[in-house]
């Protein structure tokens, strides 16, 4: 008697337990909608549903600006690399650090005024936003070892941000033209072609 006894009461501990465990795995869902999860089986379903949609080889995924007119046909890819160098660091320049955009180009070219003025700046204002890119490259001079591009480079927005008094100024976005001159370097200088100035 007293094994068929606790058998009994082994069998309801059994179901109290699992009981116990199935209410508080209900309570928990509750607890998560209550806090704002969704998560269903039928938004599972859609989101795959979704994610296979967008990965589609014919949907064409719109891009927030325009394409890039970029490297004319007839000019060595090699060539144009600095001035894509130079605008990338330009948008490194944005976050404070100079190294690349000091690097980017021969010393004394005047593209390099900027990495002055922003050097001004970094101690007393924080720039936020703002993105440099390249919209146009055409080759307007080709003389052999120094070529001549008119270059075309969007500017976005950038505010600047005073440390102190937390005043804000908005540089509008603007369209700059400007015309960079690319020289080949000699081996002894390091070899390869080279920002060497812009006007």
């Amino acid at each position: 008697m007293k094994a068929r006894d606790a058998i009994k009461y082994l069998a309801q501990m059994k179901i109290k337990k699992q009981g116990a465990i199935l209410l508080s795995l209900l309570a928990l869902s509750g607890c998560a909608r209550a806090e704002g999860s969704s998560l269903s089986e039928q938004n599972l379903i859609q989101q795959e549903t979704v994610d296979t949609q967008t990965q589609g080889d014919d949907q064409v995924v719109e891009e927030d600006e325009p394409p890039i007119e970029f490297i004319p046909a007839d000019v060595d890819p090699d060539s144009v690399e600095p001035i894509i160098n130079y605008i990338d660091a330009l948008n490194i320049a944005l976050t404070g650090d100079l190294f690349a955009l000091r690097a980017s180009a021969n010393p004394g070219c005047g593209c390099l005024e900027i990495a002055d003025r922003l050097a001004e700046i970094f101690p007393t204002q924080t720039l936020i936003g703002g993105r440099y890119q390249l919209k146009q490259i055409q080759l307007i001079n080709d003389a052999g070892i120094t070529k001549e591009f008119k270059v075309l480079v969007h500017r976005s927005d950038i505010q600047k941000i005073d440390k102190q008094s937390r005043r804000s100024v908005v540089w509008s976005q603007s369209e700059i033209s400007t015309i960079f001159i690319i020289k080949y370097q000699s081996d002894e200088v390091g070899g390869g072609w080279k920002l060497s100035d812009t006007r």
